[in-house]
């Protein structure tokens, strides 16, 4: 006789204490299926990266858990001796499904050795932030193939890595939107902002937001800016890469006036306060399969001006909330001209305003778990 279930899920995954993005779309999801009535568990790391692998001053939150959630950090990413036990305990739970969240290959040795050793009745599922990693290595795609031989299907928050895992896999692929996290604070008004960071409220400023990786294209952004004396850039977030040559541009392009730059990891709380006083987002990424900064500027109602990317620009495409331009200083300097033309901006605003309640995470939830249960099979 089968054993009662007595979990529906168990995410496996970042979760608090960790910080970032990732780690806060899967205390999402977790929260959300816990409000529509699934009984979930999150699993988060014990050790996620080696020192030596992480870019940036802390891979940890400083704040407290926002939800009462059941978090239990227990895996080990780097502990192959570790792995066999997970396997066991989460048989033992026999849950309806785990979900392993996929961004990186360096969890591919971990997940897979965890997932061939999981019961035949509990469905594999991945919920993949990147399959194709922005600064690959000559090994990495070795890696998710043997990744993908051990799911049996695929979620994404992005229908562009969805189409690219279905040019490699012939196993179930669901293409979702990335929902805007939950939790966050309220919108201030540009006064109240300015007021809090100390910034002139007759300025306009334009935004850039969130670790700063060479493939995020800061550099064309910071050329653009030459076309634009009369506008002030907020440069936000931790540099994972040498900072020296931003520092270097802003100077040669005599940008020292203009811009500010705030060289550390923000809070939630933080953020509300630039996205408040900023009139426009700018995402002038070299590659990009998806942005979670995207969903903070539909909550915050911040217009953008994002590069053609497929998996960037769907929403704001859908939506008609921003402008979109090619990839280069020129264009990216054009498309902000053409932002605060027209008016184009409060109806951009509007437009942010009408549209944001498609992307909840109770839609995404119950979206995500009818696809795992019903529309998925053990291989």
């Amino acid at each position: 006789m089968a054993k009662p279930r007595s979990i529906d899920f168990i995410l496996l995954g970042p979760a608090h204490p960790y910080r970032g993005g990732i780690a806060d779309t899967q205390t999402s999801l977790a929260k959300a299926l816990i409000d529509l009535g699934y009984s979930v568990e999150l699993w988060t790391f014990s050790h996620l990266y080696p020192a030596l692998l992480f870019p940036g001053k802390t891979q940890f939150s400083g704040e407290k858990q926002v939800y009462n959630l059941p978090i239990s950090r227990k895996v080990h990413a780097y502990n192959p001796l570790q792995w066999k036990s997970i396997a066991r305990e989460i048989n033992t739970k026999q849950p309806q499904a785990v979900l392993f969240r996929y961004w990186t290959p360096f969890l591919a040795p971990c997940w897979n050795s965890i997932a061939k050793r999981l019961n035949p009745s509990i469905k594999k599922i991945a919920l993949v932030d990147n399959w194709v990693p922005h600064e690959s290595k000559p090994w990495d795609n070795y890696l998710t193939k043997r990744f993908e031989r051990h799911m049996d299907a695929f979620t994404t928050l992005s229908i562009a890595i969805a189409a690219t895992i279905k040019k490699q896999s012939k196993k179930p692929v669901r293409g979702m939107y990335h929902p805007i996290p939950m939790g966050l604070p309220e919108k201030k008004t540009k006064e109240v902002a300015c007021e809090k960071l100390n910034l002139n409220p007759a300025a306009n400023y334009i935004l850039f937001f969130g670790l700063i990786r060479p493939y995020k294209g800061l550099d064309l952004l910071l050329e653009a800016m030459k076309q634009h004396k009369d506008k002030q850039l907020l440069i936000v977030g931790e540099c994972y890469e040498n900072e020296g040559k931003y520092l270097s541009l802003i100077n040669s392009l005599k940008l020292e006036k203009q811009v500010l730059y705030i060289n550390r990891f923000v809070t939630l709380e933080e953020a509300a306060y630039y996205f408040s006083v900023a009139d426009a987002l700018v995402l002038p990424y070299k590659t990009a399969t998806q942005s979670g900064v995207v969903a903070l500027a539909y909550h915050f109602e911040t217009p953008m001006v994002v590069t053609n990317h497929k998996g960037l620009i769907a929403p704001i495409s859908k939506d008609v909330t921003g402008v979109i331009t090619a990839i280069n200083a020129t264009a990216i300097a054009n498309g902000i001209t053409e932002l605060y033309a027209n008016n184009n901006i409060d109806r951009f605003k509007d437009n942010l305003l009408q549209t944001k309640a498609n992307y909840a995470w109770e839609t995404y939830a119950q979206e995500w778990a009818n696809f795992t249960l019903n529309e998925t099979t053990q291989h």
